[in-house]
């Protein structure tokens, strides 16, 4: 499939400029929210005990910890806040510290990313689809329900997040050895409820259903769109209100495409943006492929799917336009 306009038209751009204002009301609001719904499943439990109100808890301490992490991307982005400080005290205290990720470092690889992806080695994101096994669709190599064993049961398990956190070892251990110190500070200080109630509300989730969410929001970023080529090689998708709370936190994953041709543009305007430019973008409307994140619907493939198949068709787009905000 060729298409021959890669630049957006002007009114596209003309909304753009609209929608790159930032906000701190916006910024806080979301950052108090995912801290007040962790805080909350805590207290639940705490007040009312039992395995199934923990798992939840788990399952919802994990869910908004890739919320911070959607948030520590905005930060990373100076678009949470309005000013360069506010967003690197947000990204390193409030995001980076409880995930355990070094906010300079991640904001140095993430840049790196949006310069390299799918150009050359140079992008930091490209050994998990190494790792993962895709960077391009598997079709000709297995069959989509062992395509799903493999990235569904083996996350649910799960062995895959595991697998990338160790592969990952050398980034995390300059932070864990920080960290360690201090928790086990924390834990002589507090002596054994405190030491419980981190491994019970915080290191469990971290290790389980945060590892799970990252790695299917990350996976359907940009799985098996090597072939697409830089400026049309990442993925939006729809689906249901509980796959899109679970694993497309704040908008960042749900239009990824939008955010990589205009990173510049904070996640709550990226929905009514998406909106105008697939009614006036034709290049970018052909791309709106993917509805549910695991199933289908009649208007689209799940985006399992599409890693699978390699997004359809390569898209043979012009290399000399590059997305707003991004340095070349």
């Amino acid at each position: 499939m060729s298409i021959e306009i890669a630049s957006p038209p002007p009114i596209v751009l003309s909304a753009v400029r609209q929608a790159v204002r930032r906000s701190n009301r916006q910024g806080a609001m979301y950052l108090a929210g995912d801290w007040a719904l962790i805080a909350a499943s805590i207290s639940v439990h705490l007040l009312v005990g039992g395995v199934v109100v923990y798992l939840i808890a788990v399952v919802v301490i994990g869910v908004r910890m890739r919320a911070l992490g959607n948030l520590m991307h905005e930060a990373a982005h100076a678009k949470l806040f309005t000013s360069a400080r506010m967003n690197a005290v947000a990204g390193t205290v409030l995001c980076g510290w409880p995930l355990l990720v070094n906010f300079r470092r991640y904001a140095a690889l993430h840049r790196m990313h949006h310069r390299y992806l799918w150009r050359d080695d140079r992008d930091p994101d490209l050994a998990f689809y190494r790792l993962t096994g895709t960077e391009t669709g598997t079709a000709d190599v297995f069959s989509f329900p062992t395509f799903l064993i493999r990235h569904v049961l083996l996350v649910i398990v799960p062995v895959m997040p595991w697998r990338r956190l160790i592969s990952g070892w050398r980034r995390l251990r300059p932070v864990v050895w920080i960290a360690s110190p201090l928790l086990l500070a924390l834990g002589v200080l507090a002596a054994r409820p405190l030491t419980v109630d981190l491994l019970l509300y915080w290191l469990i989730p971290w290790l389980t259903t945060y590892q799970m969410c990252s790695f299917w929001a990350e996976l359907g970023e940009h799985g098996g769109l090597r072939r697409a080529g830089h400026h049309w090689g990442s993925r939006n998708w729809r689906g249901s209100i509980i796959t899109r709370w679970v694993i497309g936190s704040h908008s960042d994953d749900l239009y990824h495409l939008l955010h990589h041709w205009f990173p510049a543009v904070p996640h709550h305007r990226l929905r009514p943006l998406d909106r105008i430019c697939r009614e006036h973008w034709p290049a970018y409307a052909a791309h709106a492929r993917c509805c549910g994140f695991f199933v289908g619907g009649r208007d689209g493939v799940s985006v399992l799917r599409d890693i699978w198949i390699g997004g359809g068709q390569p898209a043979d787009v012009p290399h000399d336009v590059a997305p707003m905000g991004v340095a070349r």
